[in-house]
């Protein structure tokens, strides 16, 4: 079979007893320089060739960088790794660090010699499984929305002092609405599937099982979730679905194009929205089901830098991991485009600049981490197709192709036979 025949579904439907068939005949690794990968915007992929110059002009190992956004870098790391060919090192979503560990795809890091001495401990474990080590945390997130408290502040609102509720801000969406004309309350978030994860810890589940053998939120809390979105855009206190389709890109958001006085996401994404908004960007919770209780949030390592299992160079590649989360310029480089650093060292290095949204941001992370509940396990195999597939339904929804009662119906449908495979 042609390696550039796979997609992204085929390798990640694999079974483990057919891992060892992703490596094909005639497509052994290149000898070369080293092959450093990664996925993000513009920004991190600036961001990290900085920190790749710094690592070359301190003597480091010759490398070839390759960088692709976040869709198509999957589709061509899993080409990639059915040829043998992947990367030496990668960054690694947690949204498919599952599938590519469980496979044999990964190399085990322990016997590499990577200092993580200095890391937050729930970072530097973040990439253990079964014992084993195939990933380190290159970063310490949670969800937060970023406020444009300014513009807020002009519609005659405010901020509440405990944070929203879910039902305070919908309130507040339809007011703001009301009040600003050509704008939105909110965007719609009902394709968030990570964000529903807090929604549904708030309701006192985790998503999965413990194991990840089975999905363990409740249909109810689906539809709810796809219900609250449906009210709000029937509200106009959230764009129709084909403005949220038109959005996606962060320049063409809402909150970039003044249509909106809000954005979710990652709070370490504050940074790449901050230059499109005049006014500074507040970092806050996200909506709770009871004012100030955030048991329903996380803090985690997302993201994780990992070696193939097929590296030709690992010494050196475990020496440039090493050097990523430790070296003083990295850390300065990337400062917190991967995420809050996953070190004291390195946030009191990114947060010197006081007034930054970085500082903003580490702030935050640093606010709530005696409040959150406990962060998940590793996001369980088939993560990614629910990930694809909760946002699918979303859409069907926000079009009018499905209900939030269908849709829930649908995705719990979808759970049941992408899990435990």
């Amino acid at each position: 079979m042609n390696p550039t025949t796979f997609s992204r579904r085929t390798l990640l439907g694999l079974g483990a007893a057919t891992a060892t068939a992703l490596v094909l005949p005639g497509c052994s690794a290149k000898s070369g320089p080293m092959r450093v990968a990664w996925y993000g915007p513009d920004p991190v992929t600036k961001a990290i060739n900085n920190a790749l110059q710094a690592w070359k002009s301190n003597g480091g190992a010759e490398f070839a960088p390759e960088s692709a956004p976040f869709a198509d870098y999957w589709d061509k790391l899993a080409t990639q790794t059915s040829g043998n060919n992947a990367p030496d090192v990668l960054r690694m979503s947690m949204s498919y660090f599952s599938d590519y560990a469980g496979r044999g795809t990964l190399k085990d890091l322990g016997s590499l010699g990577i200092n993580i001495s200095g890391l937050d401990p729930e970072v530097a474990g973040s990439g253990t499984v079964d014992g084993k080590n195939y990933g380190i945390g290159q970063s310490s997130i949670s969800y937060a929305m970023y406020v444009d408290e300014a513009a807020v502040k002009a519609a005659g609102g405010s901020i509440p002092q405990q944070g929203w509720t879910w039902d305070a801000f919908a309130e507040f969406a339809k007011d703001y609405t009301g009040s600003v004309q050509g704008s939105f309350g909110s965007s719609d978030q009902a394709a968030n599937f990570q964000l529903f994860e807090v929604f549904a810890r708030q309701h006192g589940t985790d998503l999965f099982a413990e194991d990840g053998s089975k999905l363990t939120v409740g249909r109810d809390t689906i539809q709810e979730w796809f219900q609250y979105w449906a009210d709000l855009r029937t509200a106009k206190a959230a764009p129709p679905q084909n403005v949220t389709g038109e959005a996606t890109a962060i320049e063409k958001s809402l909150i970039a194009t003044g249509k909106a006085p809000l954005q979710f996401g990652w709070v370490q994404q504050v940074t790449f929205y901050q230059p499109l908004v005049k006014s500074p960007l507040t970092v806050l919770p996200v909506p709770q089901g009871e004012a100030g209780d955030l048991k329903g949030q996380f803090i985690k390592g997302l993201d994780l830098w990992c070696i193939s299992a097929a590296s030709k160079h690992p010494e050196d590649a475990a020496k440039l991991i090493g050097f990523l989360l430790n070296d003083e310029a990295a850390i300065k480089a990337i400062g917190i485009l991967l995420g809050v650093p996953p070190s004291k060292k390195a946030r009191d290095l990114v947060s010197a600049e006081a007034d930054s949204a970085g500082a903003r941001a580490i702030a935050y992370v640093e606010e709530i981490a005696g409040k959150v509940g406990p962060s998940p396990q590793p996001w369980p195999k088939g993560y990614g197709e629910l990930l694809t597939g909760f946002g699918r339904i979303a859409e069907n929804i926000g079009f009018g192709k499905a209900t939030p009662a269908s849709g829930a119906g649908e995705f719990v449908e979808l759970a049941g036979k992408t899990l435990g495979k």
